[in-house]
């Protein structure tokens, strides 16, 4: 083995410091990509529109009237879609409910009928032969 090995070695200033400098580099540069100030109709502009603010500050991102008229009816198209989808599913579900209902009462007007005709071979009595009176 080589003396002076690396392994298990305390750091040296140096290399503390650049840890340390690397490390408030990324938080700057966090701050720098944080969104700052208010941004107008934050629920319809897209995550690309906002980005424009992260590299200039003053960048105006406002939407356009156009924009925003066309953004809002596609979420209410979006919102219907999947409202009717919702419908679509719960309407087949309460027919394979029915349909589940339906078979059952067959299966059960069936089994009546079984009983029955079976109740009705043993009432019914072998025919006995009439007997007169003769004298």
């Amino acid at each position: 083995m080589a003396p002076g090995g690396r392994i298990n070695r305390p750091k040296t200033e140096l290399a503390r410091n650049l840890f340390k400098r690397r490390r408030v580099l990324s938080l700057e540069k966090r701050k720098k990509r944080r969104i700052v100030g208010a941004v107008i109709d934050r629920d319809l502009i897209t995550r690309n529109h906002l980005k424009k603010r992260s590299s200039s500050s003053r960048a105006n991102i406002t939407l356009s009237g156009k924009k925003r008229r066309k953004l809002i009816k596609q979420l209410k198209h979006m919102e219907l879609e999947k409202d009717a989808a919702a419908a679509q599913e719960h309407t087949q579900k309460q027919e394979k409910h029915t349909q589940k209902q339906e078979k059952h009462t067959q299966k059960q007007e069936k089994h009546t009928l079984k009983q029955e005709k079976h109740t009705l071979k043993r009432e019914t009595p072998a025919p006995v032969p009439e007997t007169m009176d003769v004298e």
